[in-house]
Parts: structure tokens; sequence; C-alpha cells
């Protein structure tokens, strides 16, 4: 009688562990979860890029050009 109990002890004690580790399919481990977040931070990030560049190019251009040496040079056609 005594060995049945030990044995039966035994049996009950490993499979508490056993039960405590979820095991459901709908679960993820923290692994998973931080790939997720990181892939979808990466999503956001690209999304506010693109963003960015649409309102960049939505822009009018400049299309005068300037001269930054336009006050130093001469006006005189004459080359020395």
């Amino acid at each position: 009688m005594r060995t049945f109990f030990a044995t039966a002890m035994a049996i009950a004690m490993l499979a508490g562990p056993a039960h405590a580790f979820d095991m459901t399919p709908d679960s993820k481990d923290p692994l998973q979860l931080k790939y997720e977040r990181e892939e979808q931070e990466k999503k956001d990030i690209e999304r506010d890029y693109n963003a960015q560049m649409k309102r960049l190019k939505a822009q009018a251009p400049t299309t005068t050009k300037k001269d930054p040496w336009a006050g130093v040079r001469s006006t005189s056609s004459e080359k020395r």
C-alpha cells in the first residue's frame, strides 16, 4: 500500500507542472509576440515615411534658380 501511495504521489507531482504549462494553440510565446510587435513598428515607420514623402512631393518645388555668387560677380561681360 505504501508503494502504491508513493507512486501516485510521484505521478501527481509530475502532472502538476505539465498541467500548468498552457498548451492552447491560440496562445503565443513571448518571442513570437516580440517579433509581431517589431514587425508592426516597422510597418508604422514605413507608413509614416511614405506619408511624409507624399507631403513633400505635394509641395511645389521652387523652379527659380538662385545664384549664391550673384553679388560677388561683376555685371560686365569682360573676361580678364
